[in-house]
């Protein structure tokens, strides 16, 4: 796919009203997993994508839906307890 723009600074941008509002939503999480586990997470995220996309549009507001699975420079974590 093209690199046109960073999904996540737009996102942190969108985001900013509704952080200092308090009405956002937001997790952030890291994981010591395999390239093709990543793949196989990224493929359910795009079914969720495709999901929320399809939702009856009604209601005065404009959600923004942001996912995202990327390669760190954290240490590997430990093994879950």
């Amino acid at each position: 796919m093209p690199r046109d723009f960073n999904d996540f600074e737009v996102a942190a941008r969108e985001s900013a009203g509704a952080f200092m509002d308090g009405t956002f939503w937001g997790f952030i999480r890291h994981a010591g997993i395999s390239a093709e586990q990543a793949g196989q997470f990224w493929d359910r995220m795009s079914a969720l994508v495709a999901e929320f996309d399809a939702l009856p549009r009604s209601g005065e507001t404009t959600y923004g839906f942001a996912v995202g699975i990327y390669p760190t420079d954290h240490p590997t974590l430990p093994a879950e307890a």
